[in-house]
């Protein structure tokens, strides 16, 4: 089915699906495991290290021959792209709190690498009703040259523009230390929506703590069965879903 680049979003199940796993994975069970084992009076960082954790395991599951990362350095922040070589395609992740304050910020001294990217990469992009231009949000806006040179400074020759690629953001929200909302959106060079597509059905259940959970009921009241039902996840699995739903 013919997707137009300028006005869909292309979804690369597995790619996505990895993402998803990343960042959900980084903001529950990794935060998580890092304040049980290092208490801290206060934790200030808290913000920086979700994103850090994101990042390793970007690093640790999605990168493949055909999906890479670029590396760059603003101010001191340390940043990561994925770029999806095979369907010419960048990605970037932010939360809601943080987008809404790019689209909010003024006076600034130089482009954020989300206005660089957009600008670029998403310049013939169409969105659905152009209400509002950079200026009506109040974001700086800066010669075509700048925003060139920040774009070619941070993609490092990695992002050939006649391959006509475009560059999607994911935008998360967390809410007590679980994703409430995750979706995948495309904007035209000013930030008006192009379109967007809910991630929440990539988010799984977490079946490690199922099996555990499973496997000692079984071991301490099953075990009278183990003659008359052969050993397998799925009637222990049920069993435990009975329970739970009771």
């Amino acid at each position: 089915m013919y997707i137009n680049r300028d006005t869909q979003i292309i979804i690369n199940d597995d790619l996505i699906r990895k993402i998803v796993y990343s960042i959900n994975k980084a903001t529950t069970d990794d935060l998580s495991q890092y304040l049980k084992e290092n208490r801290q009076e206060t934790n200030n960082s808290i913000p920086f290290l979700k994103g850090d954790m994101i990042n390793t395991n970007l690093r640790s599951h999605v990168v493949k021959d055909d999906i890479d990362i670029i590396s760059f350095n603003r101010c001191g922040w340390e940043g990561r792209i994925i770029i999806d070589k095979n369907e010419h395609i960048t990605y970037s992740i932010t939360t809601e709190v943080t987008l809404d304050k790019i689209l909010k910020s003024n006076n600034r001294k130089s482009p954020h690498y989300l206005q660089s990217f957009v600008y670029i990469l998403n310049k013939k992009c169409i969105a659905r009703e152009q209400q509002m231009t950079l200026d009506d949000f109040g974001i700086t806006t800066f010669d075509t040259g700048v925003l060139e040179n920040d774009f070619k400074k941070i993609s490092q020759g990695k992002i050939d523009l006649e391959q006509n690629y475009r560059h999607y953001v994911i935008v998360y929200k967390l809410e007590n230390k679980k994703i409430k909302n995750i979706k995948l959106m495309l904007f035209d060079r000013n930030f008006s929506i192009v379109d967007e597509k809910s991630l929440m059905g990539y988010i799984k259940p977490d079946f490690a703590t199922l099996t555990d959970i499973e496997s000692f009921e079984y071991s301490n009241e099953n075990k009278k069965n183990l003659v008359d039902i052969k050993s397998g996840i799925k009637p222990r699995l049920k069993v435990f879903n009975e329970k739970a739903i009771k």
